[in-house]
């Protein structure tokens, strides 16, 4: 994962332009991608990409799909980068909302009309002239300070490369979106000559405070017989799941993870139990997660869905909870650095190893099942046969629905699975899914999608046509919402059928495949994932009212809260 001390790299130009040092800034933190809509404001900072030697960009159908796809990459690589242009641009927010709440470092960039055009404050198109003032329309800007962490103007060259780098720097330091505003005359404006880059010092958490933290965590632990780690999606963004796992491996602590923090670790470790989400999960998951009488919470987002609807029984003796806003044990909380904190569990000096018994992980889904020629394909026979071909090269892209929930009880490998699981923004599933092929070229991403989130996004598998990527795309046919169905059945749950197996035609490429019966999906996976080099479609005609067990879970729960 990209580091945000990266020194800039100016070599390629004495004196770079505002969108040249951009760019190798960018190129410094590990982006070969950039995914975007071409548009009048961004078209000269368009074809300096075109023109980078290392980085290319990925034209998408639109730009809240391109967000979506920076998603997915940053998710994978570390950073990510979706390029729009102004005002019409906006409609990235819903991408920009998701990675900011689930912490996904996604820089937007977004062209707007010349200083100058400005100045003349002239009625132009895609400008909606709310705010004005010296800089001209700023109402994108006020929009996406809701949504990021940091934003820059990058329209004067004395102070652009400091705004690059410390807006960049803020993106990795928070795993939060930020957001430049280029105007299409500064891209090529020379920055001062000499140029001295800025440098940012890491941040190092005070001594003493971390010291007393990590003495407290040691007292807190010796007292107990049963800890227990709960870790969540922070951990995977900052980087640390070896570090929390050296820490388990080392005193022999058990390890749950919230839906959106699946795959923090290998899930097929003797110390995983699964994940826990309340009174959602499985029976064996909640049974070990009560006995514990010490929790650490590493990396968690206590909302509804990682919560089980807030059902969740957080009544240990002991609590820990560490993550990006700081620690609090019991009633202390320290102001000290989350990642330094978590790397340095594993070196306390406890005197004893926990041994806490709990049920293997496996016994959950079946070692092998038998597909059976005649019988109708069901969401549970999918992730069943699904599992029995799951490598450490795939990765799971679920889109939000009954897929995200069944996704939850599949055994994967490290840094394998992604979804909104917080936001639950449908259409995430193939945008999310080229974004994480692209990012890891050498894995291949297999997006399990509702026919609804799918209607949402589904022509951007015109990108992996255009750009050679062979996705897996396995699509539930339920007909509807089936998530909403569940809640307060209706006819807006009802959505038009579409030919989804023609999709390929109408695009030159990829494969399409229905299927009815468990054999016949059985048949078309192994297919699929034999063969490399086109996206694969394969639609799963199922009942209406077919769910899974944990979407009947969760039914039972959301149920309970909209009829109140």
């Amino acid at each position: 994962m990209p580091s945000s001390q990266n020194a800039p790299n100016i070599n390629a130009l004495p004196s770079p332009s505002i969108g040249q040092y951009l760019l190798d800034r960018l190129h410094d933190y590990g982006i070969l991608h950039i995914f975007g809509v071409p548009g009048d404001y961004v078209l000269r900072f368009n074809k300096l990409i075109e023109n980078h030697s290392d980085i290319k960009f990925i034209n998408t159908v639109r730009e809240n799909t391109a967000g979506y796809a920076a998603d997915g990459y940053a998710r994978m690589r570390g950073l990510g980068v979706a390029c729009i242009t102004y005002g019409v641009g906006i409609n990235i927010s819903n991408a920009l909302s998701q990675a900011y709440v689930e912490s996904s470092p996604l820089v937007a960039i977004s062209g707007a009309a010349g200083v100058e055009e400005f100045k003349q404050q002239k009625a132009r198109h895609h400008l909606i002239n709310t705010t004005t003032g010296p800089h001209g329309d700023r109402t994108q800007l006020e929009v996406f300070k809701n949504l990021t962490i940091d934003q820059g103007i990058l329209d004067n060259p004395k102070t652009a490369a400091h705004i690059i780098d410390r807006v960049l720097h803020n993106c990795l330091k928070h795993k939060k979106p930020v957001y430049f505003e280029l105007p299409r005359d500064c891209v090529d404006l020379p920055l001062p000559t000499p140029f001295t880059p800025s440098k940012h010092s890491p941040h190092i958490s005070d001594p003493d405070a971390l010291k007393e933290a990590l003495s407290e965590t040691k007292w807190i632990l010796s007292k107990s017989s049963r800890p227990m780690i709960w870790a969540g999606h922070e951990i995977l963004r900052f980087g640390l799941s070896q570090d929390l796992l050296s820490f388990a491996e080392t005193f022999h602590i058990p390890i749950v993870s919230s839906l959106l923090g699946k795959t923090v670790i290998d899930e097929h470790h003797s110390l995983f139990i699964g994940v826990y989400q309340g009174e959602m999960c499985l029976k064996d998951v909640a049974d070990a997660f009560h006995q514990c009488d010490c929790l650490l919470m590493a990396g968690l987002l206590l909302n509804d869905l990682d919560t089980g609807i807030f059902t969740a029984k957080l009544d240990q003796n002991q609590r820990i909870s560490a993550n990006q806003k700081g620690l609090t044990i019991g009633k202390h909380h320290y102001d000290i650095y989350f990642s330094d904190y978590i790397r340095a569990l594993k070196d306390l000096s406890l005197t004893k190893k926990f041994h806490f018994p709990v049920k293997s992980r496996y016994s959950h889904l079946p070692k092998e099942i038998k597909s059976n020629e005649n019988a109708k394909t069901t969401t549970k026979h999918v992730f069943q046969c699904l599992q029995q071909f799951i490598k450490p090269e795939h990765i799971i892209v679920s889109d939000v629905g009954d897929c995200l929930f069944a996704s939850a009880d599949l055994v994967l490998y490290y840094n394998s699975f992604m979804a909104s699981a917080y936001f639950a923004s449908l259409g995430f599933g193939i945008p999310g899914a080229i974004g994480a092929q692209l990012a890891e070229p050498n894995r291949r991403a297999i997006a399990i999608i509702g026919d609804g989130g799918f209607q949402m996004t589904a022509m951007e598998l015109a990108t992996a046509v255009r750009y050679h990527l062979d996705p897996v795309v396995i699509l539930l046919n339920n007909h509807g919402y089936g998530t909403e169905r569940i809640l307060l059945e209706g006819s807006y749950n009802d959505i038009l059928n579409w030919n989804y197996t023609l999709i390929p035609k109408v695009l030159g490429g990829g494969v399409g495949i229905k299927v009815e019966t468990e054999q016949a999906f059985e048949s078309a996976l192994k297919q699929a994932l034999s063969q490399r080099g086109e996206f694969y479609l394969i639609e799963v005609e199922l009942e209406k009212l077919d769910f899974s067990p944990a979407l009947n879970r969760l039914g039972e729960l959301l149920g309970q809260e909209i009829n109140r």
